[in-house]
């Protein structure tokens, strides 16, 4: 019998489940919704087959409700339909409101997989989207595939009328209690922090129950764990839930310091990795477009999980029509865009990109309608012009948003032309625009671009100038001025946030200023460290003590000290340090480019579409492996073809 998966509407099923996300958020026990619209997958889902067939028999299993219809003849589901020998046209309708309609067909001739279509009403017929997990009737679409682990607390501290649990690391997942009065009401408090877990005032994540004996809880993000009033024999227990991901990529030098810095990003970001790419796991549980453009980064050197990506990109996305900017932000917009590129030259999945191109080109279109008379991108009154949590001059027409916008004309030019369309439209945008960007915002004077050319205060900040580089967009002269007078000048504000601080530090590899990048990840990511994160956070100021790291958005405990953006080293140390990128799609070609820094040893593995490849740096040699063909080694000047399975060695020096 041939493989059988559940199938559905192509998109919906990540769109279900992305949604069901951005509305699980709860705030001291009040639901907190996402304040951007929402999809929904249809109501309706229809599905067609033709058959060819010497016989056989048919049963359709239906998530939700619906009809078999077999050559213009209406059946029941869940009954087991024969098929005389012919030709046949199958067509099944699903409904389930508020769901995910969905059919699984047994069938000896035509289970439901890939080979089946699916009908927008009067639509075109197009392919179905299914997943592979979903491989038997009693496997529900709507149910994601998690995994679990059981997780005891491993210290229980009595705290006044109350007992304080500790798990030794933060968690997410279902809270278990067991031995608790009936007729008595127990509060319980999270902490990210044990500080937090003990404020009852102000914890952010809160539960009130009673009326029974044992109680499982909500799905949360805690280390610490505050249980009032104290009760005699209560058993707390977790159920840890994660997405089951295997980790592919790695990295060590001999700075210990780093590899523990390396190690808590592991794990920072592998809590976030869920459904979609999340922020961070207590606060928003939200999937954002710029948090999840860093993610998808960091992912491709670490688990190199291409559904992850998927699922987060068209659930970002969402049904028509497109009137809002994803998460109401006009830079996430664009740089969806830019996430979508870089997907496509990581993967190659053209097959992808061409069922969501469509969609794309009606995103492009809604953000231009925001073009002001200078041909330059605005934001309206009900956008979130954001860049960065940062003094950043906003008025009118923000550089750091053209440059966005120049690249997203680039990416959709090449785009395009991987799908075989012209580019010509698109490509003339990118060049007007890259031109007038020059013509209004560069300050000769400040050796900078400027953040606004309407506001007559040639304010800079780093911003737009990291994204002018970043991608290519300031000449190499610009380069290096914007490195001297922006990067490296005190006078300009730091960035606070581990989020744009990637790509500050991306700008200073990609210039060979690798000294600044570790100082910057020893200094920022260590001094998180010696303040007591255990994991990575939303955001770090060295100049505060105390609790005072754990306040944001006017909240004594806001802030998210799990956030996904904060794993930005590990895709510095896999693009810059070992070296590994792409120059074709799919990793059809690519370059091997080590650079130890100052590191006396280094060593990890990159994985690539259908290998990876392997560098071991010491103070002898360079020893680099590629399985899969395609790959060039830059060193010292010299290109080497790298020969699939064959260790490369060369002298250090």
């Amino acid at each position: 019998m041939r493989k059988n998966v559940w199938i559905w509407n192509h998109g919906d099923w990540e769109i279900f489940h992305i949604t069901r996300v951005n509305l699980r958020r709860e705030v001291r026990m009040m639901h907190y919704p996402t304040m951007w619209k929402v999809s929904l997958p249809d109501i309706i889902a229809n599905f067609e087959k033709e058959v060819d067939s010497d016989g056989g028999y048919i049963i359709c299993h239906t998530n939700g409700e619906g009809n078999v219809r077999i050559d213009g003849k209406h059946y029941p589901t869940e009954t087991k339909l024969q098929l005389s020998p012919g030709h046949h046209n199958i067509k099944i309708h699903v409904s389930n409101p508020g769901g995910l309609p969905a059919v699984f067909v047994e069938s000896d001739v035509c289970p439901s997989d890939e080979s089946w279509f699916c009908r927008r009403f009067s639509g075109e017929l197009v392919s179905v989207g299914f997943e592979p997990y979903y491989d038997s009737a009693d496997k529900n679409p709507e149910s994601f595939p998690f995994a679990y682990e059981t997780k005891l607390p491993v210290a229980k501290t009595e705290v006044e009328n109350g007992c304080l649990f500790d798990f030794g690391t933060e968690l997410f997942g279902f809270l278990d209690i067991a031995g608790a009065c009936a007729d008595q009401e127990i509060c319980i408090y999270y902490g990210e922090s044990k500080e937090e877990a003990l404020d009852m005032e102000r914890t952010y994540v809160t539960d009130r129950v009673s009326g029974k004996e044992s109680y499982r809880l909500k799905q949360r993000a805690f280390r610490y764990i505050y249980i009032t009033p104290a009760v005699s024999n209560l058993a707390i227990t977790a159920e840890h839930e994660y997405l089951p991901l295997t980790k592919q990529g790695s990295f060590s030098c001999d700075d210990k310091l780093l590899n523990e810095i390396y190690s808590r990003c592991v794990y920072t970001f592998h809590l976030n990795c869920r459904e979609g790419f999340l922020d961070g796991i207590k606060r928003d549980r939200w999937v954002w477009a710029g948090d999840a453009y860093q993610c998808g980064r960091i992912n491709r050197y670490l688990f190199a999980d291409k559904a992850i990506e998927q699922r987060t990109l068209r659930g970002l996305l969402g049904k028509e029509p497109i009137d809002q900017h994803l998460n109401t932000i006009l830079d996430y917009s664009l740089i969806w865009f830019i996430s979508l590129y870089e997907h496509y030259i990581t993967y190659g999945d053209k097959g992808f990109l061409s069922r969501i191109m469509p969609m794309a080109e009606k995103l492009l279109t809604f953000c231009e309608t925001r073009l002001n008379e200078d041909g330059f991108l605005v934001g309206a009154p009900q956008d979130w012009v954001f860049i960065d949590w940062a003094d950043i001059d906003k008025t009118g027409a923000v550089c750091a948003e053209q440059m966005l916008l120049v690249q997203a004309y680039f990416v959709m030019s090449e785009m395009v032309k991987y799908l075989g369309i012209s580019a010509a439209i698109y490509e003339e945008k990118y060049e007007k625009l890259k031109a007038k960007v020059n013509a209004f915002y560069w300050n000769e004077e400040k050796g900078a671009f400027i953040d606004s050319y309407q506001s007559g205060k040639n304010n800079v900040t780093r911003h737009a100038n990291i994204f002018a580089v970043m991608y290519d967009i300031a000449t190499e002269e610009q380069t290096k001025s914007i490195v001297e007078h922006v990067l490296k000048n005190d006078e300009i504000p730091a960035i606070t946030t581990p989020y744009f601080e990637g790509y500050e530090l991306d700008v200073l590899a990609k210039t060979g200023n690798l000294s600044d990048v570790e100082h910057m990840i020893t200094s920022y990511w260590g001094g998180m460290l010696s303040a007591g994160a255990d994991t990575i956070w939303e955001e770090y100021d060295p100049a505060l003590s105390g609790t005072e790291h754990y306040a944001m958005y006017g909240g004594k405990f806001d802030k998210s000290l799990c956030h996904a953006w904060g794993a930005g080293p590990i895709y510095l140390f896999g693009r810059y340090y070992l070296g590994v990128y792409p120059t074709a799609p799919g990793f059809e070609t690519f370059r091997v480019e080590p650079n130890p820094g100052s590191f006396e040893t280094m060593q990890g593995t990159v994985p690539i579409m259908g290998g990876t490849v392997t560098v071991d740096f010491d103070r002898e040699s360079l020893r680099v492996t590629a399985t899969k063909s395609g790959g060039t080694l830059f060193w010292k000047g010299n290109s080497y073809e790298l020969i699939p399975d064959k260790t490369l060695t060369l002298p250090r020096k």
